[in-house]
């Protein structure tokens, strides 16, 4: 990049501080599209010396523009500027969302698309919301308990309890952990308002501002904003068919600052990609090596069928592994209950963090979620919803073959690799010109350098079959043309 250009979007800026002014400067270059994405910015050193700054300065500068998510770092490579991404599964309507994140019953209103072909609504294959017809009756779940307990216990559910949760509430959390293979008691389990606020209150208790997490090439959305408002940098790690490469893990740990590593081994979204037992012991090797903690989010772990008997990173290395059992994927959106399972170390101060947030999760929903559990309605639904996802991926893979479909025989998205004349955004807006939504690979980019693409296809949030199948059809007719 040219340092003339840093020069003098650094000397047009007046912002009090001298590093606010580098970010100052880096901010206006790209909103003035000067500075495009995948742009490489001077190093440091030449910087500094061109605008008479002490390096300090200009790290600290770097650092603040990397917290408003302007730049990001690549070990070994430098420093560029981002590419903008929208939010993915995250924000509810009816606040603005990209065609690719429009919640399944928002209204044409609210939808940034909402031109569909002949005014009828988007076949929205962009949002996961995993086969929701299916979920357990929540009148019948709520008619029982009425019946089955007296004035004193339906009571206790509206009272203050510990911010871990009931105990018999914990240990049915327990009970579904090991649904996901961590073995653990209800004492190791601390209850959290979804799988969200279990990464919330793990990031905010046990990483410090300017503390780097380690993530793959393309993961989760959630996690990049998160670490923009908390001031985590993250430090993207090369991947391939099995997952994080060991060795560039490694070579990020060695340069320092890495807290933790955040990864979804069993099913990773967007891509499936599953990590093997092997590697998952190369990763545990190195975090413990380097002291850095393992974050394992596997929700979509239970979509899948167990073919083997792969360990979990929390049974690998549980005495830095803090691992979330998720619930609202298999019982229900709207049942925000997830299971934390921390080292025992952990736990007493994650307690205090989700008593500072939340105070507790409600114990109904608590109640609710415990008692699908126990009595074998949970297994029952996981088992109806892998049923309907096997046979919506054999859907897709019998419309969409010849195309590199990337599929699970049970999983609840599919992932869609693109030929060299697609990006993801460009294959999203025809598909939403056509009626079909889908999520782009470059909302799931945590580098700008991420050089996969394709899009990723949820196939529960459509009730019949039918519709998957007129939308997947669209979409070959995209790939054809």
């Amino acid at each position: 990049m040219n340092l003339q250009l840093m020069k003098e979007l650094y000397e047009e800026n007046d912002a009090s501080c001298r590093y606010q002014r580098v970010a100052a400067a880096l901010e206006a270059g790209i909103a003035r599209g000067l500075l495009k994405s995948g742009d490489a910015l001077p190093t440091q050193r030449a910087l500094a010396a061109e605008l008479h700054l002490t390096v300090g300065t200009v790290t600290h500068g770097y650092a603040e523009a990397a917290r408003r998510g302007l730049i990001t770092g690549v070990t070994g490579r430098g420093t560029f500027v981002t590419s903008p991404g929208s939010d993915v599964d995250i924000l509810p309507p009816p606040a603005p969302l990209s065609p690719s994140t429009q919640w399944p019953d928002a209204s044409p209103s609210h939808s940034p698309c909402a031109n569909a072909p002949h005014g009828k609504e988007h076949k929205n294959l962009g949002f996961i919301a995993p086969f929701e017809h299916l979920n357990p009756s929540l009148h019948a779940a709520l008619e029982r308990m009425i019946q089955g307990m007296d004035a004193r216990a339906m009571a206790e559910l509206q009272s203050y309890h510990r911010p871990a949760g009931m105990e018999r509430h914990r240990e049915c959390g327990a009970a579904w952990a090991g649904r996901y293979g961590v073995p653990v008691s209800g004492k190791d389990v601390l209850i959290c308002a979804g799988s969200q606020h279990a990464l919330v209150t793990i990031l905010t208790t046990l990483c410090t501002a300017g503390e780097r997490i380690a993530v793959e090439t393309l993961s989760y959305p959630l996690l990049r904003h998160l670490s923009w408002r908390l001031r985590l940098p993250l430090a993207p790690i090369r991947t391939d068919a099995c997952g994080m490469l060991p060795d560039a893990l490694e070579n990020a740990c060695r340069s320092g600052g890495i807290r933790a590593v955040y990864l979804m081994p069993s099913c990773r979204n967007p891509t499936l990609t599953r990590m093997p037992a092997s590697r998952r012991r190369d990763i545990v090797e190195i975090c413990r090596r380097y002291d850095v903690l393992i974050i394992e989010d596997d929700v979509y772990a239970l979509a899948l069928s167990r073919a083997d008997d792969t360990p979990p990173l929390a049974a690998l290395a549980p005495e830095r592994t803090c691992f979330i059992a998720a619930t609202s994927e298999i019982l229900g959106g709207g049942l925000r209950v997830a299971y934390l399972c921390p080292p025992q170390h952990m736990l007493e101060e994650l307690e205090r963090t989700i008593s500072y947030t939340i105070s507790m999760v409600p114990p109904l929903m608590a109640e609710l979620a415990s008692r699908w559990i126990s009595d074998g309605t949970a297994d029952a639904t996981l088992a109806a919803k892998r049923r309907e996802a096997a046979t919506r991926n054999a859907l897709a893979r019998d419309i969409l073959d010849g195309y590199p479909l990337v599929s699970r025989s049970t999983g609840f998205f599919c992932w869609l690799a693109l030929p060299e004349a697609w990006t993801g955004q460009a294959f999203a807006e025809e598909a939403a010109r056509r009626g079909v939504l889908v999520a782009e690979g470059e909302h799931f980019r945590m580098t700008p350098f991420c050089t996969e693409r394709g899009v990723r296809l949820a196939l529960g949030g459509l009730q019949h079959r039918e519709t998957l199948a007129e939308a997947l059809r669209t979409l070959a007719s995209i790939l054809e043309k």
